[in-house]
């Protein structure tokens, strides 16, 4: 990345930096959208029938996503090269924050994993993490999903479950494949296996979240043990396909026919004065994957998203141009079948406040 593109890319995501401050008031960082509903289809690709198929290449931690019991799913991820970037300008601070959700829901992705390696390098097994990290360079990317953050590329297994032993943290699941440890002192659980190195914290908002056993679900889904959500939903593996990699990426997606309420609500952000995600303009829709990068030093970045609907009937293209991309340079909306694409370039004013 040369610096003109790395502080362009500052510049553009820098505005909402300063929320990571907020963040540190909750256990796990947590800001993902509501989702209070179960999973009341008995086939999630009931609703699936008539829509187009894609055959776009899956992003390279979709084997460590789990299924779960829930109805609406969030995940977001980016590259631990840009997060790195990121981590490492000083004056990331500085900016307006982006009101145009295209750019403002993966800068909250952004800040999430933030907030997520704030806590590995604060944590008791950073030291096992770093010693026993074997991923090629450009290749590590960081996930959050299931309440989990996750480092997915190249791990010593058995090195990694010796340092953390020696760090103090106690086994609590052990497979061949895959363990998964507690830590008393900050309650952190952490899980690996060959391809992740996860952790998560019990959530105080959340009684029922088990941070046990949905690092187990991610260890042992990445490790082959439980098969990933897109190996089971075929709406789930269309939306993963039609959406990019690298860079910045925000998955929202439901097995329900749209999208309800609870899971368009943003009010779980940790401060209310601060950015936060806006799911608003994807109502009557049951997937979303948007995708934030650096493009080149002509264009400050790029946004990319995909829609998709239960059917060609219920896509709303006018709802998506009245709210998306209203920060762009240039911005174009495409319906194909049963989903919309869109395209957005941003750079100039924009880029540099």
């Amino acid at each position: 990345m040369t610096d003109l593109r790395r502080r362009n890319a500052l510049q553009l995501l820098g505005g909402g930096m300063a929320f990571l401050a907020g963040c540190s008031e909750t256990s796990d960082g947590n800001t993902e959208p509501d989702d209070t509903g179960s999973n009341d289809s008995n086939d999630p690709n009931d609703s699936n029938d008539s829509i187009d198929t894609i055959e776009g290449d899956l992003p390279s931690y979709a084997s460590m996503l789990p299924t779960t019991e829930r109805s609406t799913y969030f995940y977001g991820a980016i590259d631990v090269e840009t997060m790195s970037t990121l981590l490492e300008d000083e004056g990331a601070e500085a900016g307006a924050e982006p009101t145009d959700p295209l750019v403002g829901n993966p800068v909250v992705v952004a800040l999430l994993c933030s907030f997520g390696l704030q806590q590995l390098g604060s944590s008791a097994g950073r030291s096992a993490y770093t010693d026993h990290n074997e991923t090629a360079d450009g290749e590590e990317q960081f996930v959050y999903a299931d309440g989990v953050y996750a480092l997915v590329g190249s791990y010593d297994r058995d090195g990694l479950a010796t340092a953390l032993e020696a760090a103090g943290y106690t086994a609590e699941r052990e497979a061949d494949a895959y363990a998964v440890y507690t830590d008393d002192e900050s309650d952190e659980v952490v899980g690996i296996s060959a391809g992740v190195y996860a952790y998560s914290y019990p959530n105080g908002d959340e009684s029922d979240f088990d941070p046990i056993a949905a690092v187990e679900r991610t260890v042992a889904t990445a490790a082959g043990d439980r098969p990933p959500k897109h190996e089971v939903d075929d709406g789930f593996d269309r939306l993963l396909r039609a959406g990019e990699n690298g860079g910045i990426t925000s998955c929202l997606y439901t097995d329900a026919d749209e999208f309800d309420a609870d899971a368009l609500s943003s009010d779980r952000a940790t401060d209310e004065d601060s950015l936060q995600f806006a799911f608003d303009a994807f109502e009557g829709a049951n997937g979303v994957s948007q995708h934030l990068a650096v493009t080149d030093a002509d264009a400050a970045a790029t946004a990319t998203a995909v829609v998709t609907y239960r059917s060609e009937d219920h896509v709303d293209q006018g709802r998506l141009e009245s709210a998306l991309g209203t920060e762009a340079e240039t911005v174009e909306f495409a319906t194909v079948g049963s989903r919309v694409e869109i395209d957005a370039e941003y750079g100039g004013e924009f880029a540099r406040e």
